[in-house]
């Protein structure tokens, strides 16, 4: 596929710290704060690819649905439609241009990803420095970096304003920045009974993992 997986580990990481950061030494901090009392949240995204020269590369759009525990569903819808539905025990990946779905065991296309090490929130002191950068433009912005060198990304950093998340960098280890900016954030949205539940089109090709 075209956008592989590696180019939404941002929001995979947005739909993690939701789940998973209530307990956690970073729980006092303003993340957890935010996402205090939220069993779901709807939210649009703009998303950038800046290459190494600072050019951008590509701009995409979409929206993300996160329910607790262990849900969410992803969808681009410009340039290319593509959507991306976990459901609690699979990941679901549909490529309309390819006519593709690709599904695999939900833990497992997690594993050494960001979205990994912030699903692990006993850990996530000892595995991130996290510094606060300031606030500029009435956004404070917080920096995660690792402290584990054979992760897939070199920082993340994460903004808030006036309250509310707005922003997110990943610096990956080949230089390039993917940045997110949100808009039109609800928290608790009323979601249809079946949202997470993903059926592929009628006459897409089907690759599985073989998962049950």
């Amino acid at each position: 596929m075209k956008n592989t997986i590696k180019q939404f580990y941002s929001l995979i990481i947005v739909a993690t710290l939701f789940l998973f950061t209530s307990n956690t030494v970073f729980a006092a901090s303003v993340i957890s704060k935010y996402f205090s009392g939220i069993n779901s949240f709807k939210v649009d995204f703009t998303q950038k690819s800046i290459e190494l020269d600072n050019s951008v590369s590509k701009v995409s759009l979409g929206y993300l649905i996160v329910k607790n525990p262990d849900k969410f569903y992803l969808e681009y819808t410009k340039p290319d439609k593509l959507i991306y539905v976990a459901d609690g025990k699979k990941l679901w990946s549909y490529d309309e241009d390819l006519e593709q779905v690709i599904v695999k065991t939900q833990s497992n296309i997690l594993i050494n990803t960001p979205a990994m090490i912030l699903s692990q929130p006993q850990d996530i002191d000892i595995k991130y420095n996290i510094i606060e950068l300031g606030t500029k433009n009435r956004v404070t912005k917080y920096k995660l970096t690792p402290k584990l060198k054979n992760t897939t990304f070199e920082s993340i950093t994460i903004g808030f304003s006036d309250g509310n998340l707005k922003s997110m960098e990943m610096l990956d280890n080949f230089g390039q920045h993917t940045l997110l900016r949100f808009n039109n954030i609800e928290k608790n949205p009323s979601l249809k009974p079946n949202t997470f539940n993903f059926v592929p089109p009628e006459g897409v090709d089907v690759i599985s993992d073989d998962v049950s």
